[in-house]
């Protein structure tokens, strides 16, 4: 680290705050990736705890880390939005050189029209009625009911085999993720298809898993079969019987994170590998949160037999980190048949704004750019012929305010086209008409 601390323009804090801001608003501490422990950075930097703690501290406070209990520090992606230009004196100013976002076309949040906020607050204030189930901690592994439920679901909807006894419950991917390392560390290696999900890739770095970037030198698989592609590609049948066929000579586990398989556009979904797999040598990790709210953080996971006992030897000392209550609201909702009717609801709203988004591009750009739409139902994607590349016009776009996805099919060769993916999720429909007359000027101007 290149830390002057005999210098007197700045205290020892303020001179590892700078340094941390500019390694995060660069971009060479990327969002989710875990900070350095306090301890660790206070060995590292010969400092005291103090002195780290502070600096951590006023990086959380103006937003650039976020702190998660008995976990440690993560950087946010609040960090894309940030102006590269920083004040290293005085840290009040942060705020003038942010660059304001205008259109966020790569956020995860849902629209607000996306759900019924109403219908799921009597759900909530029935399951807090029930006073006596408030008054213990969950279950580790979590409701059973809600496992049960849950059961039903994937064996009927996704083809799954599994019980209520494999399925664990937890609040979002990364502490599912934070359950699984320890009970496959024999196997050391780990290929991420997606390497973008980097808040998974840190928790298995944090394990001691050596990331792969070719899955023959990994013996674990993270795989997104409903999601291959920023297109929203979804693995063919014969793909997937041939990677189980693969997997199973090389004894490679297979982590299948099934987190988008409602949302297709041209097709049903496809039986995941878990039950093409018969439950076995395949950890299947799905989510409500982009069903429901990304704020309900519930996900779950169904282990295969043979990691079931190394499971039940510890799960006693693990503790449940979804809420209780929203497992009980979120039992009964599905019981009641609302996940069906929420999941038609999002593919009309969201297709309906794809669709006008889509419209509005091919009306601006004209012949100057292809306008298309794959399996994924909010994800539009847009091929400008300009003389810009695909990462200068998303940093161009990033400056001007509007967030894109950047999409590199082929980083080798330069085929005349900006290549960049919009989420419509975001993104109220009445803001789309500026948006899109400001992506065209920032793609043509000088």
């Amino acid at each position: 680290m290149n830390l002057d601390f005999n210098s007197t323009q700045s205290t020892r804090y303020l001179q590892v705050y700078d340094y941390y801001k500019n390694l995060i608003v660069t971009g060479r501490l990327m969002p989710g990736t875990k900070m350095p422990s306090i301890r660790r950075g206070a060995i590292q930097l010969g400092l005291s705890r103090t002195t780290i703690e502070t600096a951590y501290l006023c990086l959380a406070a103006d937003g650039y880390i976020i702190s998660r209990p008995q976990s440690g520090y993560y950087v946010t992606d609040r960090s894309v939005n940030l102006f590269t230009k920083q004040n290293t004196h005085n840290t009040k100013n942060d705020a003038a050189h942010q660059n304001k976002i205008l259109y966020n076309f790569t956020s995860n949040n849902v629209d607000a029209e996306s759900f019924d906020f109403n219908l799921w607050r009597r759900y909530i204030k029935s399951t807090l009625r029930q006073d006596g189930r408030m008054l213990t901690y969950g279950e580790p592994q979590g409701e059973y009911e809600l496992r049960e439920v849950l059961c039903r679901y994937v064996v009927n909807k996704r083809n799954a085999i599994c019980r209520p006894e494999n399925i664990i419950i937890g609040a979002g991917s990364q502490a599912l993720l934070n359950i699984l390392c320890p009970l496959i560390k024999t196997r050391h290696t780990v290929c991420f298809h997606d390497t973008r999900f980097a808040q998974g890739m840190v928790i298995f770095e944090d394990y001691g898993f050596d990331i792969k970037k070719d899955k023959e030198n990994a013996s674990v698989l993270y795989m997104t079969p409903s999601h291959m592609t920023s297109l929203g590609d979804v693995m063919s049948v014969e793909k997937r019987l041939a990677l189980l066929k693969e997997c199973a000579v090389y004894n490679r586990l297979i982590l299948e994170d099934d987190y988008d398989n409602e949302f297709r556009y041209f097709s049903k979904p496809i039986p995941c590998l878990q039950g093409l797999a018969g439950g076995e040598n395949v950890v299947y990790l799905s989510t409500f949160s982009k069903l429901l709210l990304p704020s309900i953080r519930l996900s779950f996971m169904i282990l295969p037999d043979s990691l079931l006992p190394l499971y039940e030897k510890k799960k006693a000392l693990y503790n449940q980190t979804a809420s209780k209550s929203e497992q009980l609201a979120l039992c009964q909702f599905l019981r009641d048949g609302h996940l069906e009717s929420q999941i038609r609801k999002l593919k009309r709203l969201y297709s309906s704004k794809a669709k006008t988004l889509s419209a509005l591009l091919e009306k601006t750009f004209g012949s100057c750019a292809e306008v298309y739409m794959g399996e994924s139902v909010f994800l539009v994607h847009l091929k400008i012929k300009c003389t810009l590349t695909t990462d200068e016009l998303y940093n161009r776009a990033t400056a001007n305010g509007i967030l894109v996805f950047p999409f590199h099919k082929d980083r080798k060769k330069n085929d005349g086209f900006a290549h960049i993916a919009l989420s419509c999720c975001e993104v109220p429909v009445e803001k789309f008409p500026d948006a899109v007359k400001l992506l065209y000027k920032i793609s043509y101007e000088d």
